[in-house]
């Protein structure tokens, strides 16, 4: 691809870009910190959800130094919802990291980025280009596709030997001018034209150059790698009720899965092994009052749902609280209590405090 070629694809992507690109409040602001929240927020989890969290996540936290100064709780009840906390306690431990260095802003350089705790390699891009103008890809899974049908690229996407051949055109072709702006031209692109399926062909601003295109080869790009399959699990969740109302939290370990967590007690084996001897033997009286589902990782797990009432607090022996229901809707839990926990609510097992748009000030 020569010279001219590549000028005419980052110049005729930008003046796409220009005309119709997506609007969101993250793209309002030039604050790094605002940009590097947005783009923890959008890995894994889709554009529409993000608008929300965002909003408020900046209402709550508007910068650096007010998200170190908060507690893990806080920072654990504002992303929930969001799933991967880890994204969210790697952001709070990178706040407190630079203010307690004395730093009063995020590092302006890739390198530097990458250092913080749950910063990537795309995430580091992105922010790095968007925020500082730094001509670094930012390859997130629309760049991936966008470069391998332009580039019309055979190897897996998701193996070394893909990324790559993708990396390579993409720094060849990235404007040296509007790194940031071209980085998300790309991702604009592959999420409303160059799609997984039925890809708009005939509204791309690149179709002319698009090798994939022109060698007939776009359903068949980008390449994936056999995917893994995931490992269906059964087991059980259990809810404990005391004779006043209160249901058992139990604290998961502070590393591992869902670490440092509070959860109703469950177990799937192999994943979640045996239950402590005091919880079988009184969960043994429990009735079931449903099932839920959720996947971690590479399992799939089917959970029936205990309910064990009137239960003598002083009966476990093991690590955990009881809690009312106002303490346990303010709770960060992982998926399976989560969803346990709004079948309590729905079914007024539990007693759910009154929220704000049931008070008859909807709409004010």
């Amino acid at each position: 691809m020569n010279e001219e070629i590549k000028e005419a694809v980052s110049s005729t992507l930008l003046h796409w870009y220009d005309r119709d690109r997506r609007h969101f409040p993250w793209r309002a602001t030039e604050d790094p910190y605002g940009v590097w929240v947005s783009e923890v927020m959008l890995q894994q989890t889709q554009t529409s959800r993000v608008i929300e969290y965002f909003i408020r996540w900046m209402t709550r936290f508007p910068s650096l130094q007010h998200l170190a100064a908060a507690s893990e709780q806080e920072v654990i009840q504002a992303w929930e919802g969001l799933g991967y906390y880890s994204r969210a306690r790697n952001m709070h431990r990178a706040a407190q990291s630079i203010v307690a260095g004395g730093g009063t802003a995020l590092p302006a350089t890739y390198d530097d980025l990458r250092r913080l705790p749950g910063v990537g390699e795309y995430t580091a891009s992105a922010v790095a280009s968007i925020a500082f103008g730094q001509s670094v890809p930012a390859m997130d899974a629309n760049a991936l596709r966008v470069f391998s049908r332009l580039g019309d690229i055979a190897d897996p996407v998701d193996r070394t030997s893909g990324r790559r051949a993708i990396r390579r055109l993409f720094e060849r072709l990235i404007s040296k001018r509007r790194p940031g702006d071209f980085n998300q031209a790309v991702m604009d692109l592959g999420a409303t034209i160059c799609l997984p399926k039925n890809p708009l062909c005939s509204d791309c601003p690149l179709a002319a150059v698009c090798l994939s295109r022109l060698n007939g080869t776009t359903s068949a790009r980008p390449v994936l790698a056999p995917p893994v399959k995931r490992t269906a699990l059964k087991g059980d969740i259990y809810v404990l009720l005391s004779p006043d109302g209160a249901v058992f939290l139990r604290s998961r370990p502070t590393e591992g899965l869902w670490a440092g967590f509070e959860e109703f007690p469950w177990s799937a084996p192999p994943l979640e092994g045996r239950l402590p001897e005091e919880i079988g033997r009184i969960s043994a009286v429990g009735t079931k009052i449903g099932a839920l589902s959720c996947a971690v990782t590479r399992w799939s797990m089917t959970l029936s749902l205990w309910l064990v009432s009137r239960v003598d607090p002083s009966a476990l022996n093991f690590s955990g609280r009881w809690v009312d229901g106002p303490s346990l809707a303010e709770i960060p839990l992982p998926s399976a209590s989560r969803k346990a926990r709004e079948l309590l609510f729905r079914r007024n097992i539990v007693h759910r405090p009154q929220r704000p748009a049931e008070s008859g000030r909807r709409g004010e």
